[in-house]
């Protein structure tokens, strides 16, 4: 008798990616966590004891709110030159401190988590968090350094669209925002899918000129212009949507 052949596949663990957000509010731009081996996303309820005597001493409990956090394991990584730390593990490690030294309000950061091939896998969050713990777990002789570190959320965890599912750029923030009307001034575009743009446009103009940093980040030349213009930028998948965040003041 012939076999049947298997109709499922399993997922696999590593599937999951973390961004972090490295930009100083309310500017965003979000950079991926490389390095992880284990990864451990959870969210709770806060619940408290709500029994009486009719419950005659079986525990009863009621929610009250709920939490998140991301456990995460990660091989501590520098550059080719083997002295550059790596730019979000070390952004990480400053917070880190900034939270252990004044508040954690200062270590605050905002965590992204969803599927790297764009599925929709109810995985896919975004909150603010802060590092809770960061310690060594490998460093013997031969070991590859190891860090473990606690992404203790801060406020609600919203679900999202898996930004991979997509890939029209989106554009989340400007710095500065506003520029001379003469044009020629440099400004940071932020968002996401910006990765073989074609072009860079502040309203009807195209930029004097513009660099793409990397997938979340590109440079800009404003050309002259007048008033308030949206910052659109084009790639192979589309034009990016006209938002508040876009918006490009002349004065």
């Amino acid at each position: 008798m012939a076999t049947t052949p298997t109709d499922r596949v399993t997922m696999l663990a590593r599937r999951l990616r973390v961004d972090i957000d490295t930009a100083t509010y309310p500017a965003s731009q979000y950079q991926q966590l490389r390095g992880i081996y284990e990864l451990n996303p959870i969210i709770e309820p806060r619940v408290q004891d709500d029994e009486t005597y009719d419950d005659e001493g079986w525990l009863r409990e009621a929610t009250t709110g709920g939490q998140w956090r991301i456990e995460l394991k990660f091989k501590h990584s520098t550059g080719s030159d083997g002295e550059t730390l790596d730019p979000v593990q070390a952004f990480l490690r400053e917070k880190f401190l900034a939270a252990v030294a004044t508040d954690v309000r200062s270590g605050e950061i905002g965590v992204m988590l969803y599927d790297r091939e764009g599925r929709a896998t109810g995985y896919e969050w975004e909150g603010r968090a802060y590092v809770k713990s960061w310690a060594r777990d490998n460093n013997a002789v031969g070991d590859t350094e190891g860090i473990s570190i606690t992404l203790q959320g801060q406020g609600p965890l919203q679900q999202i669209t898996n930004p991979l599912a997509d890939l029209t750029p989106v554009v989340t923030g400007l710095s500065p925002s506003t520029g001379a009307e003469s044009g020629g001034d440099l400004v940071n575009i932020y968002g996401r899918h910006f990765m073989g743009a074609s072009a860079v446009n502040f309203g009807s103009d195209p930029a004097g000129d513009f660099t793409v940093v990397s997938d979340s980040h590109i440079v800009a030349a404003a050309p002259p212009g007048s008033g308030v213009v949206s910052v659109r930028v084009t790639t192979a998948a589309g034009q990016s949507a006209d938002t508040a965040a876009d918006d490009y003041t002349y004065v």
